[in-house]
């Protein structure tokens, strides 16, 4: 029997990563039907993983959510060291593998980006429940608080 991913990784409305923020996408270009695009299966797992990250560890709290997100936050202001990466490394990894479809948090490798100052590029290789290939999933984090647009690989 061939899996479901719309079932096993559910449905939402699918967010457009703009200057950072996220903002909801429409199908279709402008003047068309003007319906919500849906980010199903897979894809909205990357989303909740993407958005997991983004959001402060407590943020959420008051919607009954007190440990949702991550401590990624933590970090803004800091150089970019060894020690940092290094935090950054164990922040992503408690926060994604914090999500109920992870199965494990097979990697996560913190980098520097070249040419940007204060960005780091975190790069988590993430198995699901029952994925048969691990998910990819790269998130730039900025030093300095400034926002940076998500990638998607």
């Amino acid at each position: 029997m061939p899996r479901d991913d719309r079932a096993l990784f559910g449905t939402d409305l699918a967010l457009l990563d703009v200057g950072g923020a996220a903002d909801l996408t429409m199908l279709g270009h402008a003047g068309a039907s003007g319906d919500l695009a849906l980010a199903v299966g897979n894809a909205n797992a990357v989303q909740a993983l993407t958005m997991r990250l983004r959001v402060r560890q407590g943020e959420l709290a008051a919607l009954g959510w007190p440990d949702y997100g991550s401590r990624l936050h933590e970090l803004i202001g800091e150089p970019d060291v060894a020690r940092t990466r290094l935090k950054a490394q164990v922040f992503a990894r408690d926060a994604v593998q914090a999500d109920p479809r992870v199965l494990k948090v097979e990697q996560v490798e913190v980098t520097s980006i070249p040419g940007e100052r204060s960005v780091l590029r975190l790069a988590l290789l993430v198995t699901l429940i029952d994925a048969p290939q691990p998910l990819n999933l790269v998130f730039p984090f900025a030093l300095d608080g400034a926002a940076v647009e998500a990638q998607r690989s």
